[in-house]
Protein backbone atom coordinates (compact mmCIF):
# COMPACT_ATOMS: atom_id res chain seq x y z
CA UNK A 1 0.00 0.00 0.00
CA UNK A 2 1.27 3.20 -0.45
CA UNK A 3 -0.10 6.63 -0.08
CA UNK A 4 -0.72 9.76 -1.60
CA UNK A 5 -0.70 12.80 -0.78
CA UNK A 6 -4.34 14.68 -1.12
CA UNK A 7 -4.32 18.09 -2.76
CA UNK A 8 -7.34 20.99 -2.34
CA UNK A 9 -8.14 23.70 -4.49
CA UNK A 10 -9.81 27.05 -3.51
CA UNK A 11 -13.47 26.36 -4.67
CA UNK A 12 -14.21 29.17 -7.08
CA UNK A 13 -17.99 30.48 -8.59
CA UNK A 14 -18.81 29.75 -12.41
CA UNK A 15 -21.27 32.37 -11.62
CA UNK A 16 -18.54 34.86 -11.84
CA UNK A 17 -17.62 33.95 -15.08
CA UNK A 18 -20.37 34.48 -17.41
CA UNK A 19 -20.34 33.45 -21.36
CA UNK A 20 -16.53 32.73 -20.85
CA UNK A 21 -16.37 28.65 -20.89
CA UNK A 22 -13.92 26.69 -19.00
CA UNK A 23 -12.17 23.85 -20.39
CA UNK A 24 -10.23 21.04 -18.22
CA UNK A 25 -10.45 17.54 -17.45
CA UNK A 26 -13.43 16.44 -14.98
CA UNK A 27 -12.29 14.44 -11.93
CA UNK A 28 -15.03 13.83 -9.93
CA UNK A 29 -18.17 15.18 -7.81
CA UNK A 30 -18.62 15.00 -4.28
CA UNK A 31 -21.07 16.64 -1.45
CA UNK A 32 -19.30 18.79 1.40
CA UNK A 33 -21.32 20.23 4.32
CA UNK A 34 -21.69 24.03 4.42
CA UNK A 35 -23.28 26.21 6.50
CA UNK A 36 -25.92 26.32 4.10
CA UNK A 37 -26.33 22.40 4.02
CA UNK A 38 -25.03 20.25 1.59
CA UNK A 39 -23.62 21.42 -1.62
CA UNK A 40 -21.58 19.96 -4.57
CA UNK A 41 -17.89 20.79 -5.59
CA UNK A 42 -16.82 19.80 -8.78
CA UNK A 43 -13.04 18.48 -9.13
CA UNK A 44 -11.19 19.44 -12.11
CA UNK A 45 -7.83 19.31 -13.83
CA UNK A 46 -6.26 21.85 -16.71
CA UNK A 47 -4.42 20.77 -19.45
CA UNK A 48 -1.52 22.58 -17.69
CA UNK A 49 -1.89 20.50 -14.86
CA UNK A 50 -3.60 23.10 -12.53
CA UNK A 51 -6.28 21.95 -10.09
CA UNK A 52 -9.64 23.42 -10.30
CA UNK A 53 -12.72 23.04 -7.95
CA UNK A 54 -16.03 24.43 -8.65
CA UNK A 55 -19.04 24.72 -6.71
CA UNK A 56 -22.19 23.38 -7.91
CA UNK A 57 -25.70 24.86 -8.49
CA UNK A 58 -28.71 21.95 -10.08
CA UNK A 59 -28.16 22.42 -13.79
CA UNK A 60 -24.32 21.46 -13.81
CA UNK A 61 -24.40 18.89 -10.76
CA UNK A 62 -27.61 17.10 -12.90
CA UNK A 63 -25.21 17.41 -16.26
CA UNK A 64 -22.17 16.67 -14.73
CA UNK A 65 -24.06 13.28 -13.26
CA UNK A 66 -24.05 11.81 -17.16
CA UNK A 67 -20.11 13.33 -17.89
CA UNK A 68 -17.68 10.49 -18.00
CA UNK A 69 -15.28 11.59 -15.56
CA UNK A 70 -11.51 11.86 -17.12
CA UNK A 71 -12.57 13.48 -20.22
CA UNK A 72 -11.74 16.95 -21.37
CA UNK A 73 -14.89 19.14 -20.44
CA UNK A 74 -15.80 22.63 -21.89
CA UNK A 75 -18.29 24.62 -19.66
CA UNK A 76 -20.14 27.74 -20.05
CA UNK A 77 -22.06 29.42 -17.41
CA UNK A 78 -24.35 30.94 -19.55
CA UNK A 79 -26.61 33.00 -16.98
CA UNK A 80 -29.84 32.82 -15.14
CA UNK A 81 -33.27 31.27 -16.54
CA UNK A 82 -35.87 33.97 -17.60
CA UNK A 83 -38.34 32.30 -15.82
CA UNK A 84 -38.34 31.05 -11.80
CA UNK A 85 -38.08 28.38 -10.86
CA UNK A 86 -40.98 26.22 -8.36
CA UNK A 87 -39.26 28.27 -5.47
CA UNK A 88 -39.82 31.61 -7.20
CA UNK A 89 -36.04 32.10 -8.11
CA UNK A 90 -34.72 32.37 -11.56
CA UNK A 91 -32.25 29.33 -12.33
CA UNK A 92 -28.52 29.20 -13.16
CA UNK A 93 -28.07 27.50 -16.87
CA UNK A 94 -24.65 25.99 -18.14
CA UNK A 95 -23.92 24.62 -21.23
CA UNK A 96 -21.26 21.14 -20.72
CA UNK A 97 -20.20 19.48 -23.56
CA UNK A 98 -17.04 16.79 -23.13
CA UNK A 99 -14.49 14.67 -26.20
CA UNK A 100 -15.04 11.56 -25.21
CA UNK A 101 -11.72 11.15 -27.03
CA UNK A 102 -9.68 13.69 -25.15
CA UNK A 103 -8.92 11.45 -21.74
CA UNK A 104 -6.43 12.73 -18.86
CA UNK A 105 -3.26 10.43 -19.37
CA UNK A 106 -3.23 8.14 -16.64
CA UNK A 107 -6.58 8.92 -15.17
CA UNK A 108 -8.19 5.95 -13.13
CA UNK A 109 -11.33 6.34 -11.25
CA UNK A 110 -11.00 4.94 -8.18
CA UNK A 111 -14.69 3.44 -7.08
CA UNK A 112 -15.50 3.00 -3.62
CA UNK A 113 -16.16 -0.64 -2.15
CA UNK A 114 -19.04 -1.61 -0.40
CA UNK A 115 -17.79 -2.67 2.91
CA UNK A 116 -19.04 -4.91 5.60
CA UNK A 117 -17.14 -3.62 8.20
CA UNK A 118 -19.03 -1.78 10.96
CA UNK A 119 -15.83 0.54 11.37
CA UNK A 120 -16.39 3.95 9.73
CA UNK A 121 -12.85 4.07 8.59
Amino acid sequence: MSYQQTEVADAISLTDYTNKPMEAFYIDSKEVPTRFGEQWIHNFQRADGKKLAVWGFTALNRLLEHTPKGVMTKITYLGKSEEPNKYGNKSHICSVFYDIDKKLDGFTEVKEEESTDPLPF
